[in-house]
């Protein structure tokens, strides 16, 4: 009869089930590495963890913060647009009406402070096209020097010039006037491109 095929044991002593029996030391060296490397994986994961929330805290106040800058210039822009008609209807209305009612006060004001200074030296006042009337009723009764009102093509509504010898004095509103308007218009403009680029 054949003799059955026999296999070579690969197994330790460990692993054929056989318990093996450890000495106190090393129960307490593995119980203690155990600890150790659970310790450890513990701060690991909790380092982990603190610096994810860190992160997403981070990336929630900055679009946080980015949402709030938009929704200011978003604002803002908005109320520039919606004021914009008022700048113009004052442009355009309350600003020319204001600078017309102006210069003849203004003119008064400057007539009477030369009065005393020059008292018998005749003066000019030019005035625009059609306004010569309105300025013989305001300046009626007045204490002033001689005085002649003459209406002149080159003078502007806005404007009025009072010349005495040799010196001359010029009431300008309708550069004023233009000066204001630039200004608004480079303030809208300015705005715009800031609107651009937020």
């Amino acid at each position: 009869m054949p003799m059955p095929l026999r296999l070579e044991v690969f197994e330790t002593l460990a692993e054929s089930g056989v318990p093996q029996l450890l000495l106190p030391e090393q129960i307490e060296e593995l119980r203690l590495s155990a600890y150790e490397n659970g310790y450890n994986a513990g701060w690991d994961d909790a380092g982990h963890q603190v610096a994810d929330e860190d992160r997403a805290r981070r990336v929630e106040v900055e679009r946080q913060l980015q949402q709030l800058a938009f929704t200011y210039h978003e604002v803002r822009a908005h109320l520039l647009r919606a004021i914009e008609p008022v700048f113009e209807a004052m442009l355009a209305t309350v600003i020319p009406a204001a600078a017309r009612a102006s210069v003849l006060p203004m003119a008064i004001e400057q007539l009477i402070s030369l009065a005393g200074a020059i008292a018998e030296t005749p003066v000019t006042l030019r005035v625009s096209p059609g306004t010569r009337a309105e300025f013989e009723a305001a300046l009626g009764g007045l204490v002033l020097p001689p005085l002649a009102i003459v209406e002149c093509e080159k003078v502007a509504p806005l404007q009025a010039e009072i010349a005495f010898e040799p010196n001359e004095t010029r009431i300008d509103l309708e550069a004023v006037s233009a000066e204001l308007r630039a200004a608004i218009t480079r303030f809208y403009m300015i705005q715009n491109e800031e609107v651009k680029h937020a």
